[in-house]
């Protein structure tokens, strides 16, 4: 598991697009880079891959900009997580079970678990959520007998 600022600049410029999407039309990405402190270049290889992804879609023109291809409330954290390409595997493995010398490693279990944990996390957490007032969130953990 391997979180970067990829999706640290991914979620925070979403969040933004989305906060200004209440507005309605399509966002200059340069606005979004300068009011998110994010070098321009790096914010458009970004959204490339959230395009790509059909998370976003782009206008040409003069009033063209970014948009997104659906509501960003059903837009999940991990959708953004995957489309910009972070690993958010905790195991060694890929969850193969063949981690230490082609065999299942002693701790595979606590990863794997954490893994389940993380993703329902992120599956369950959606862009319109961040910029919720009281937006709280509990992470359900596992008792350990």
């Amino acid at each position: 598991m391997n979180f970067t600022t990829k999706s640290r600049y991914a979620i925070n410029a979403l969040a933004e697009l989305a906060l200004a999407d209440q507005e309605g039309g399509s966002h200059a990405l340069s606005d979004i880079a300068s009011n998110q402190g994010i070098e321009q270049r790096y914010l458009e290889q970004l959204f490339r891959k959230l395009r790509i992804a059909g998370i976003l879609k782009s206008k040409r023109g003069r009033y063209g900009g970014y948009e997104f291809s659906c509501c960003p409330s059903q837009i999940s954290i991990k959708m953004v997580m995957e489309a910009v390409e972070e690993n958010l595997d905790a195991t060694g493995c890929s969850g193969a079970s063949n981690c230490f010398q082609g065999k299942r490693c002693v701790s595979h279990n606590f990863w794997d678990n954490l893994n389940k944990t993380v993703d329902t996390f992120l599956e369950d957490t959606f862009i319109t959520d961040l910029f919720q007032p009281n937006y709280k969130k509990e992470i359900n953990l596992l008792q350990i007998s």
